[in-house]
């Protein structure tokens, strides 16, 4: 499970799932990994992919936004048919896809956004928006080829033009607030499809901002001519470690208005780098999205055991090498899907009995103990049988 660390003078945040809060010369309740917090924890279950951080001189606060899990779960994102219309490559390992709906229009297409493509029965695979039509016909996602990847990417990359394929979406939770303060982006790899975005939508707003795209070399900058094709001028910074060495974002932050906010995708470590350099921020917030769930926790070793059905009594055998989800569409238990990693939780059900092994990024603590419900691509059960209520 993930957790969140807060300090007066750092920050870290890993998808813990509470509204906390805290000054420096309080002596919070809580404490994890030796940095106490003052948490407050929320009935409604948290979207993981939208973590706030506000920084001010005097208290540090972070926040989830939330979002009804009953309401999730029956919201199902819609599907449509579009072709792959034009197929470019950006760089040597990435590419960018311009789908064409079929009948009406894409809604929803704002900076954030994200949509689902479904590229087989059992692979669905997330990918933000970069840039869409006006008429809402047409959409473009960039997809970085990952060859040591779960195959999404690879299929992604292996699709001709004129093929057709079912898109769900789009849906935001990576949103560009509205506000006249200053805001920096900072985009890392394949993190910048977001931005560019993002970055157009501040230029049109006519808002002040920065952008800085960080990738170890140039040649592996897809979108950096999407960036420079904005007009972006000094507001844009190019930054490659082959040749321009460790970045200072404790600088960059330093560098920033009072009250300015800080947009950020990318890898893993450098989420983490930017979150820890938050407390160099005068006010504002930073606001991220993950590429998928903290991985940083050892699980016990997969064992067999079985699930129940509870309006049917059909009882299922889950294999070490197999998930709930594969077992249940197996016999033909529908269940929601999406991200197939434990962190949208479009494939949560509640547990009538039996103790589950947790491995989410997305429900709290607290609701993890409490054996209610489990998300079925990832978790597994501790004892011998789950009863689900499906």
């Amino acid at each position: 499970m993930s957790y969140l660390h807060l300090s007066a003078k750092n920050i870290a945040i890993e998808n813990y799932l509470f509204f906390c809060s805290f000054a420096p010369d309080e002596v919070p309740p809580f404490s994890k990994g030796g940095i106490a917090v003052l948490c407050r924890p929320y009935e409604a279950r948290p979207d993981p992919s939208q973590v706030v951080v506000n920084t001010k001189a005097d208290t540090t606060t972070a926040f989830l936004r939330f979002f009804s899990a009953q309401d999730k779960m029956s919201s199902p994102m819609n599907t449509q048919k579009a072709r792959l219309i034009r197929k470019t490559e950006l760089s040597s390992d990435t590419s960018d896809f311009c789908f064409e709906i079929e009948q009406g229009r894409f809604t929803g297409l704002e900076p954030g956004a994200h949509v689902d493509i479904h590229l087989g029965d059992d692979l669905v695979r997330q990918y933000s928006l970069w840039s869409w039509s006006q008429d809402g016909r047409t959409l473009n996602v960039a997809v970085k080829r990952e060859d040591g990847g779960r195959g999404g990417s690879l299929t992604m990359h292996a699709l001709d033009e004129g093929v057709e394929v079912a898109i769900g979406g789009p849906r935001n939770h990576f949103k560009l607030e509205s506000h006249d303060r200053h805001v920096t982006l900072i985009a890392g790899g394949i993190g910048a499809t977001p931005m560019v975005a993002m970055a157009r939508e501040l230029l049109n707003r006519g808002q002040d901002f920065r952008v800085y795209y960080l990738v170890r070399s140039k040649d592996l900058a897809a979108m950096d001519d999407k960036f420079r094709a904005l007009g972006l001028d000094e507001w844009y910074h190019l930054h490659c470690d082959d040749t321009d060495g460790q970045f200072d974002l404790t600088a960059v932050m330093q560098s920033m208005p009072m009250g300015a906010d800080v947009y950020t995708c990318g890898p893993e470590p450098m989420l983490n780098a930017v979150l820890e350099s938050g407390s160099a921020l005068r006010g504002g917030a930073i606001h991220f999205e993950r590429f998928a769930a903290a991985s940083d926790i050892e699980h016990a070793p997969n064992d067999s055991f079985e699930v129940e059905v509870q309006s049917t009594g059909a009882v299922y055998k889950v294999l070490k090498n197999e998930t709930i989800l594969d077992v249940l569409r197996t016999n033909g238990v529908h269940v929601d899907f999406g991200c197939s990693e434990g962190l949208c939780g479009s494939c949560m059900v509640d547990v009538v009995e039996g103790e589950v092994d947790h491995r989410d990024g997305i429900l709290t603590p607290e609701e993890q103990a409490s054996n209610s419900f489990l998300c079925t691509c990832v978790s597994r059960a501790k004892s011998d049988r789950l009863v689900l209520a499906l």
